[in-house]
């Protein structure tokens, strides 16, 4: 294979695991200790924060958790790393710890999720608090999709005005977030679910993540501003409350107003889904992006299409590096290969 020969570590490794599914153990063990010893995921296991509120769980910052687990999903850590064990062991006791507590935080159950969601990712979601957080938000958010109405918002003056940031965004009605709990789906919530084996493979289970996708992939739905809008907590604070599944590309033609990065990163996670493998959406995406495969079979996308951030949100596509800097056009063929395969794979 091409990207065995041609790649570092991380792609190999993702390679011989993901794509070819690799049994021999003594291949595997060798390539994750090749993978252990790569200066970048080293450089990256160590900024995985021990503290989980404000801006070291959530924010544009390398050091977030949201990015640094971001990564480390896409270079293929997963459960049962030592190293990588001992390294989220504080995420998975503070996600113990925080379960049952009341939602005092605008942001805590939200928090909440998006630490859940990655230790989902990366193989923990059979873990007591992992497991029982993501059933709570399926219980949650799984009613909501399912009846498929989408009567978000109330009128601006139903509560005193919000500050002037605020007011060009509508405001979401708190009976979709009665103590915190949306019932709108967040983007972490789909990642979440989509990893979960127990959810997967559970034929009840799976049929409610697949409505959950199904909602997602109306029209009504992508037609919601982008990140929902402004909530109201009892204090009477306002704050924006992001993180919608919308898609890139859905009303575009072809690659009109793609941001590609995100639809690279989406796509791969999202293929987990039925539903959504057999959307025209997913369709005609994959068909724009195996437009840059040549006739040797090898993909090479415009290296604008996988940014590697000094700022700026995993989830959004903004930190896609797979290969260690510098990336050089021979580094930027190997990502966008893999990339592909994992997609169509």
């Amino acid at each position: 294979m091409w990207l065995l020969r041609n790649t570092g570590p991380v792609i190999r490794h993702r390679a011989i695991v993901d794509l070819l599914g690799e049994t021999n153990e003594k291949a595997i063990e060798s390539s994750k200790n090749d993978l252990l010893s790569c200066e970048l995921v080293k450089q990256w296991l160590v900024r995985l924060p021990c503290g989980f509120e404000g801006n070291a769980v959530h924010g544009g910052r390398t050091e977030s958790y949201e990015n640094v687990m971001g990564k480390l999903y896409e270079f293929g850590l997963r459960r049962g790393f030592e190293t990588f064990d001992r390294r989220t062991e504080p995420a998975r006791r503070w996600l113990g710890n925080e379960i049952n507590r009341p939602s005092e935080q605008a942001f805590s159950v939200f928090y909440r999720t998006m630490v859940a969601a990655f230790l989902s990712m990366t193989g923990y979601a059979g873990d007591e608090a992992v497991n029982a957080w993501l059933m709570k938000r399926l219980d949650t958010v799984y009613p909501f999709a399912k009846r498929g109405k989408l009567d978000i918002y109330a009128p601006q003056h139903t509560f005193p005005a919000p500050p002037k940031q605020y007011r060009r965004h509508q405001l979401i009605d708190p009976a979709i977030y009665p103590q915190g709990e949306m019932k709108l789906p967040w983007i972490h919530d789909v990642n979440a679910f989509l990893h979960s084996a127990t959810m997967m493979e559970d034929k009840r289970l799976r049929s409610k993540v697949e409505t959950v996708m199904e909602f997602v992939l109306t029209p009504e739905y992508q037609k919601l501003p982008p990140g929902y809008g402004v909530i109201r907590c009892p204090s009477g604070k306002y704050y924006m409350m992001g993180w919608s599944v919308h898609l890139p590309g859905y009303f575009g033609s072809a690659g009109e107003h793609c941001d590609f990065g995100r639809l690279l990163l989406w796509m791969s996670i999202a293929k987990r889904s039925r539903t959504v493998r057999e959307h025209q959406w997913f369709r005609r995406s994959l068909s724009l992006l195996e437009g840059y495969t040549g006739e040797d079979g090898l993909t090479l996308f415009p290296r604008e299409f996988m940014p590697e951030k000094r700022f700026g949100y995993w989830v959004w596509g903004r930190r896609m590096a797979l290969e260690s800097a510098p990336r050089t056009g021979k580094a930027i063929k190997c990502e966008s290969t893999f990339r592909l395969l994992e997609i169509a794979g």
